[in-house]
């Protein structure tokens, strides 16, 4: 300042112009006009030696070198404690931290550049999991995993509720593989336990079951070193866009929700324009999937399985049951989301979903294969409206039955033949009305009120059987005369 001033003054400019052009005041120009050469230089020369907290330099300059990104609200405190002499305040301290951070030398930031892969070549894959808001309140965690093709970011998202096993990952690459309708030559992973155990010196212990899958589909599983994200970055950016691109801010009901809406959402994402490639993903995806492999044949073509004559199929080392009807014929089979759903293969209609167990000999069972359902719905209406003619002739309890549960008509059916054989004529003559004014008519409802008049009727028998007692009075309602004879004989005494 001092020397731009000089400068100027030696312009002929007046110290008025000079403020103007330098935006400082009258007042500070006409100080350092008034300054000799030497004060000027000495000025000029100042270091920030003269701060309050020079005695702590090497101090702080030692712990700025060991932790470059130690914040100095938190510094200034450490200070404070090793030189309690000092009483420079926080905003003193602030700025010698800068000065003094100018003199050090800057942190080694890492750098690294995005590598592109050939078309067909490589799927980055990665898994994230985010806490969603729930439409019906409360919030509820969804665990997804993202594939993108390194080069044409083509995305594919599967998303689930419960944290990922091998199998789910397994399925995951299975949908993906349909989505992309291809494979690529390798797929690039982190370091998690779904593919690698453990590596050392770059030699990878695969996760047997999952290391079969990629050998038996024909794909090469790479696993990135530890610590290194920026590897398998373009996947990475993805978690983050579907974090907080699609599920922050969100509202879902369930799982079914969020998977339709986020197949909407990545028809949208994937016809953006990339800042990198500068195209359409899906214009650029259309002409590299002619480069992929195909899908193996297993992978494609239904598994199909016979139930034998007790109704039930072999998968994977487990048992399974399958409706009666379906003893000893083809069904077809299909993992999804942890689920083995078994089809008909006629219509590929759903008879049959059951959770996979852990492990393996397990037989499971659903006790609803083995029910009669030969008989027809309108033969057991038959039985259940004759069986309540006498007391509801119009049959109007039987109707509501099969008009408020049309998932399970026949069930409801059944118990209401089996209450009706159970209970008297008189018990019924009772109930039908109260019955015929439920809101939603259940056999459940029903058993309910015919037991609770029942309980009734027995209470009101037993009364009139067994009259009430009269109940001797209480002492405190004797009269006094008794008490004093008693203290007269007493006297005599």
């Amino acid at each position: 300042m001092y020397h731009t001033i000089q400068t100027l003054k030696t312009l002929g400019k007046s110290q008025r112009e000079i403020a103007a052009e330098l935006r400082i005041s009258k007042s500070t120009v006409n100080k350092y006009c008034k300054l000799s050469e030497t004060e000027g230089e000495t000025g000029c020369c100042r270091r920030a030696g003269s701060s309050l907290f020079a005695v702590a330099e090497d101090y702080v300059r030692q712990r700025l070198l060991q932790y470059p990104n130690l914040r100095a609200s938190r510094l200034y405190y450490d200070v404070l404690k090793a030189y309690p002499e000092i009483k420079g305040k926080p905003r003193a301290f602030r700025n010698f931290v800068r000065k003094l951070k100018d003199t050090l030398p800057a942190p080694q930031s890492r750098v690294f550049s995005i590598v592109e892969t050939e078309a067909g070549k490589q799927v980055q894959v990665d898994i994230g999991e985010m806490r969603v808001d729930c439409s019906f309140g409360g919030q509820f965690k969804v665990y997804f995993c993202c594939f993108v093709l390194s080069f044409s970011r083509y995305l594919f998202v599967h998303c689930q509720t419960k944290p990922y096993n091998t199998e789910d990952f397994i399925e995951a690459h299975r949908q993906s593989f349909r989505y992309m309708e291809g494979l690529a030559a390798e797929y690039v992973y982190d370091q998690t336990k779904l593919v690698a155990i453990s590596e050392r010196y770059r030699e990878v212990l695969f996760n047997e079951t999952f290391h079969q899958f990629a050998m038996k589909s024909g794909f090469y599983p790479h696993v990135c070193e530890g610590y290194d994200p920026q590897s398998k970055g373009k996947v990475e950016r993805s978690v983050a866009e579907v974090k907080h691109g699609f599920l922050y801010g969100n509202k879902f009901a369930d799982l079914a929700e969020v998977r339709n809406q986020i197949g909407e959402w990545l028809s949208r994402f994937n016809q953006r324009v990339h800042s990198t490639i500068k195209q359409q993903p899906q214009m650029v995806w259309s002409e590299e999937k002619k480069l992929f492999k195909p899908i193996p044949e297993h992978l494609v073509c239904p598994q199909t399985r016979k139930a034998d004559k007790t109704g039930v199929i072999c998968f994977e080392g487990n048992k399974y049951s399958v409706p009666m009807n379906f003893q000893n014929r083809q069904v077809i089979v299909e993992k999804t989301d942890g689920f083995l759903n078994i089809s008909d293969p006629l219509n590929g209609k759903i008879i049959a979903a059951h959770s996979i167990p852990k492990g393996k000999g397990n037989l499971i069972l659903n006790n609803n294969h083995y029910r009669d359902f030969i008989q027809e719905l309108k033969d057991l209406k038959a039985d259940a409206t004759a069986l309540l003619a006498e007391y509801d002739p119009e049959a109007k309890i039987i109707n509501r039955l099969i008009q408020d549960n049309p998932k399970i008509p026949r069930d409801q059916l059944r118990a209401i033949c089996k209450l009706a054989r159970h209970y008297d004529k008189h018990i019924w003559h009772e109930a039908v009305p109260v019955i015929c004014g439920l809101h939603t008519t259940r056999a459940t409802k029903i058993e309910a009120i015919l037991r609770d008049i029942e309980y009734r009727q027995r209470v009101k028998a037993a009364r009139q059987h067994h009259p009430p007692q009269p109940v001797a009075g209480s002492v405190l309602q004797r009269s006094l005369n008794a008490y004093m004879e008693v203290l007269k004989n007493d006297r005599k005494y």
